[in-house]
């Protein structure tokens, strides 16, 4: 589960836990000492920082993940991007369609005069052809949503191939093999923000790639 990623962004003390941390590893006293904050409420920021994925507990010490350390390289307009980016897909609804392709179809033959826009992964591929995406992502217009699903007619899972990010305003887009595609700034941010083969798809694309674990730089050179 992901917590409100903005919060977490703009909080002086759950930033400065980040500080210390990417110094070494600390324990929840050596936080809350450091920080001149409760132990409930380092505990708090610690066990949110955990559902983000920034934090990794072992024994008594709380780590930096290899995940939060590479966002930490990043120009903070872009770790902001992704953390907006991420708030929109909390309210992601997945469903189940029959593989990506035919997401892809139920989109254009639902679309009736509603605006669609598809991202993330799905984006990728129609841009480079590299790797297949695992569903087809698209933003639609938050006050269609109803529409959309009545339309589509599909069954709701924890996941699905078809994921439709519900928005109120569409993103900007190129026309890319004929479907309206986030632009590649846009598509930068969201692949950022799925480290791992988000890295991959970042070097089909030939745009710059933050600093990686060595198990990932092995994947890259072969």
């Amino acid at each position: 589960m992901y917590v409100n990623n903005v919060s977490l962004l703009m909080n002086e003390e759950c930033m400065f836990i980040i500080w210390l941390l990417s110094e070494r590893p600390r324990s929840l006293s050596e936080i809350s000492s450091e920080a001149s904050i409760s132990r409930a409420s380092a505990y708090r920021y610690l066990s949110e920082l955990e559902d983000r994925g920034w934090v990794l507990k072992r024994g008594r010490s709380y780590h930096l993940t290899d995940r939060a350390r590479i966002f930490l390289t990043l120009e903070p307009r872009d770790v902001l991007g992704i953390f907006l980016i991420e708030k929109l897909f909390l309210g992601a609804v997945r469903l189940r369609s029959g593989g990506w392709e035919r997401g892809l179809e139920l989109l254009e033959s639902c679309s009736g005069g509603k605006g669609y826009v598809i991202g993330y992964e799905t984006a990728a591929y129609l841009r480079t052809g590299y790797q297949v995406p695992s569903a087809a992502f698209a933003y639609i217009k938050r006050e269609e949503l109803d529409d959309w699903l009545s339309c589509l007619n599909l069954r709701r899972g924890e996941i699905g191939d078809l994921v439709l990010i519900p928005v109120r305003e569409l993103p900007s887009f190129d026309l890319i093999r004929g479907k309206p595609v986030v632009n590649i700034e846009r598509l930068r941010l969201e692949l950022l923000a799925w480290l791992g083969r988000g890295v991959l798809d970042l070097a089909a694309l030939k745009l710059q790639i933050p600093p990686v674990t060595e198990e990932m730089t092995d994947v890259l050179s072969t």
